[in-house]
């Protein structure tokens, strides 16, 4: 007689329905968010004033130098002279840098930041502690990370009018102040830009305006850089590679919303109208491993204006629309009376995506590093799980010498979630065999009771309690593990720990282990063809006696090894080390639990 499929449409539509959602949990990233919550409406005239209405007649940056003289809403001259396209947000592209005197802000751990004398902003951030690309050859330059860029500072202030410099000082290496007067006179604005102490990679930025005039003055349209974020810190970067992700993220009404350079490009103009009376408590720009965020200390931003713009101008490359994040928020608007003075704090975070340090700061900021990533939600408990295994990871790394503490970590931390599911994934090995074992008696109920579902439903289910069987023995107990799967994949692909550590001929955890002397076209990464090989061999220590469901499974193995092909070695070493303990696992399950030979069917007459 020859046997049917185990499997109905149901069945082959949920397979491909995970198939499909398995993928897109990798490469799905938020676009525009639509409908953003709006505080309070703004009349047209107002929305103008801040610089986001469609055609505005000037906007702040054309005044404020050292900003970009090109005012966002105006279409500009691209790189090979024609008008820069509506689908880059119609900004402008860089202009040339001009010689500006600079104080040098320093911090211990490592940051120093160049600050514009003139009031531009911060101009360039260097992180010594961290390098673009590692050292791979004795002549290879090492050049440290660097934030921020001329053409769009950190932490600078735009104005509605002309602010002249008056004085800078200086306390060393620490603060600088700058005060400087509106066209007027009747506006003195106070800056001070300041590295904090003791508190790595965080700066203060505070501005006072005095209203020096005798009558009330409206403070409107004031707003705060962000700077611009190109989506990897290493220039020669190619897209796709280690660093090429991040976003602009914002949180308001206690989310995060975040956007993508294709969602910033194709923004409608309602769309900008709508974020700019969005109030949010910070907002940043970010690549993969680095983050430029911001938010004043007693109150939310007014609004936010997003944008993705050209990249940075480099002698002999030309230069590429639409491969930065910019933001700059808006200050809320303040009447400010004669002889008073209004004073905004904004604290600023330049540096490295360390989760601990981005909890410290009890404002949501750690939400752009995703770690509480599960399928399409991101639960509060997932962030929870992923700060466990992160914080083990660390601990475990400080055991061994540094050029292979990560790796070792990895193999550790794998061989302890591997013995703490060790109960409950032997009990799903023994309760699938019990279900095999009664596979002839099933296809005998479902022959016989085919067309009456009710008497077959409870004929299994009677054979189920008869012989002690229960139908999610075998499945529940890999749904718990689930959860900490997802929480190791958040681990090793956002931690910046992973950045640039070596493991055996993994010179870095956080891309793929592609051999130095593989072809181009054809990297060899032994890592992803180990998992690859770990897992067939699994399978195949797991006899099946469905033809259709082996073949299946085969087909998951080369699935799961192309899939994984591209991702960070941290990753596929976790998976392959996971498939030999399963192998050693399976192992000593058949010696505990002898697999047990299904009885043989009855024909049906």
């Amino acid at each position: 007689m020859k046997s049917k499929s185990n499997y109905d449409s149901v069945t082959w539509i949920g397979v491909g329905v995970s198939l499909l959602a398995f993928v897109l949990i990798f490469y799905f990233r938020p676009g525009v968010p639509k409908n953003l919550p709006q505080e309070a409406e703004q009349p047209a005239e107002q929305v103008a004033e801040n610089g986001v209405a469609e055609q505005p007649a000037a906007t702040a940056n054309e005044t404020v130098p050292g900003a970009p003289s090109v005012p966002p809403s105006v279409p500009v001259q691209g790189t090979q002279g024609q008008a820069a396209s509506q689908l880059y947000g119609e900004v402008g592209m860089p202009h040339p840098k001009t010689e500006t005197a600079v104080c040098r802000l320093v911090q211990q751990d490592g940051l120093k930041a160049d600050v514009a004398e003139d009031g531009s902003g911060i101009l360039s951030i260097t992180l010594e502690q961290y390098l673009q690309e590692l050292q791979k050859k004795p002549d290879d330059k090492a050049e440290p990370v660097k934030l921020a860029n001329y053409d769009y500072p950190f932490l600078s202030l735009t104005t509605p009018g002309v602010l002249a410099s008056q004085e800078a000082k200086s306390d060393g290496e620490r603060t600088f102040l700058l005060t400087r007067m509106s066209e007027d006179g009747k506006l003195k604005v106070t800056e001070s830009w300041t590295a904090m102490e003791g508190r790595p990679y965080e700066l203060e930025y505070k501005v006072q305006i005095s209203n020096l005039s005798e009558e009330a003055v409206m403070l409107q349209g004031y707003k705060v850089e962000g700077s611009a974020m190109p989506t990897s810190v290493t220039p020669e970067r190619k897209a796709g590679r280690g660093e090429s992700s991040g976003g602009l993220s914002i949180f308001t009404n206690g989310k995060t919303k975040d956007f993508n350079l294709k969602a910033l490009a194709k923004m409608k103009p309602e769309e900008r109208a709508s974020l700019a009376t969005t109030m949010c408590s910070w907002a940043g720009v970010h690549s993969k491993y680095f983050l430029m965020a911001f938010w004043l200390k007693d109150s939310p931003f007014a609004g936010v204006e997003c944008a993705a713009v050209p990249s940075e101008y480099r002698e002999g490359v030309e230069t590429r629309p639409e491969a930065r994040y910019h933001v700059s928020a808006i200050l809320p608007t303040v009447s400010l009376e004669a002889g008073k003075t209004q004073e905004w704090t904004v604290t600023a975070y330049a540096g490295p995506k360390m989760f601990e340090r981005l909890c410290d700061f009890g404002n949501g900021l750690e939400s752009v590093m995703e770690m509480d990533r599960f399928f399409f939600w991101r639960p509060a408990w997932m962030r929870w799980i992923s700060r466990i295994l992160l914080r083990l990871l660390v601990k475990i790394s400080q055991l061994f010498p540094s050029s292979i503490g990560y790796g070792m970590a990895v193999i550790l931390l794998t061989i302890l979630v591997k013995i703490i599911f060790w109960p409950l994934s032997h009990r799903s090995t023994v309760s699938m065999r019990k279900m095999q074992a009664l596979k002839p008696e099933l296809d005998e109920i479902r022959a016989k009771y085919k067309d009456d579902p009710q008497t077959m439903y409870r004929k299994q289910q009677e054979l189920f309690k008869k012989n002690n069987v229960s139908q999610l023995g075998g499945c529940l107990p890999m749904l718990l593990q689930i959860p900490v799967f997802f929480a190791l994949f958040n681990t090793f692909r956002n931690a910046i720990e992973m950045r640039h550590a070596s493991f055996l001929w993994a010179y870095d955890l956080s891309m793929p282990d592609t051999l130095s002397f593989s072809p181009e076209a054809l990297p060899i990464r032994p890592l992803a063809l180990l998992m690859g090989l770990t897992m067939y061999f699994q399978q195949k220590m797991t006899p099946n006696p469905d033809p259709q469901q082996a073949k299946m499974m085969s087909f998951m193995t080369i699935f799961f090894m192309v899939l994984f092909y591209s991702m960070p070695s941290a990753l596929t070493l976790y998976l392959s080390v996971s498939y030999v303990l399963g192998i050693l696992q399976t192992y000593l399950t058949n010696k505990l639990v002898p697999p047990v030979a299904p009885a043989p069917q009855t024909t049906q007459k």
